[in-house]
């Protein structure tokens, strides 16, 4: 399996037999960086630009693509040449090998209006286990006390989410982690460094 990762909180993953899986990539990732990273299929957390816009899910160009109510009815009357999967919290979900959970995360005091649904994801894939906690802001979502993960992806960038203290409060509460990738930081570079010194000495992180 491979990860790549891309402005804000996107990510496309490979698994070992080539399918390509994208989430969240937004509004931040320069459209052009997207030339030839077609995929398989794709995931949205919530309805904010920084991960759903519909310029970069056509560029990607997904065979099939999993939103929320609230994103499904922004998508109107288009006509878009993909399967769309609407999806709910609580969903347990299998898109070719890998299997995807969705549960909800609390995006904080600080966004405009209330969301009906802020996704967090667990994927799983080529038997390794992804954490994306998308825009968290309280500690909220699936009880993580015994949950044992190859991969975390936590923001890091503050006012909207968790900033660097929180995040790594949170991860501390996993019974175990493999590696720790921040995210979410593209307004707050500074945020990254802060979250990757205080955690150096206990966990994997970049």
């Amino acid at each position: 399996m491979n990860l790549t990762k891309y402005e804000q909180s996107g990510f496309i993953l490979e698994t070992n037999k080539g399918f390509r899986l994208a989430f969240d990539i937004g509004r931040f990732t320069p459209i052009k960086k997207l030339e030839g990273a077609n995929v398989d299929a794709m995931l949205v957390s919530h309805i904010h630009g920084d991960h759903f816009s519909l310029d970069h899910i056509k560029k990607l160009s997904p065979k099939k693509l999993c939103l929320n109510n609230e994103c499904f009815e922004t998508l109107g009357e288009e006509t878009l040449p993909f399967e769309i999967v609407e999806v709910k919290v609580g969903d347990k979900i299998s898109i070719e090998d890998i299997i995807v959970e969705f549960f909800n995360v609390d995006h904080g005091p600080n966004v405009s209006a209330p969301l009906k649904e802020n996704f967090g994801f667990l994927i799983t894939a080529d038997d390794k286990t992804i954490y994306f906690a998308g825009d968290i802001f309280y500690e909220s979502g699936i009880d993580v006390s015994n949950l044992e993960v190859d991969i975390v992806l936590l923001p890091v960038g503050t006012f909207y989410t968790f900033g660097p203290q929180e995040a790594f409060d949170f991860a501390k509460k996993f019974k175990k982690i493999g590696k720790i990738i921040s995210m979410h930081y593209e307004k707050t570079q500074e945020t990254r460094g802060q979250f990757i010194e205080l955690a150096k000495n206990s966990f994997e992180v970049e």
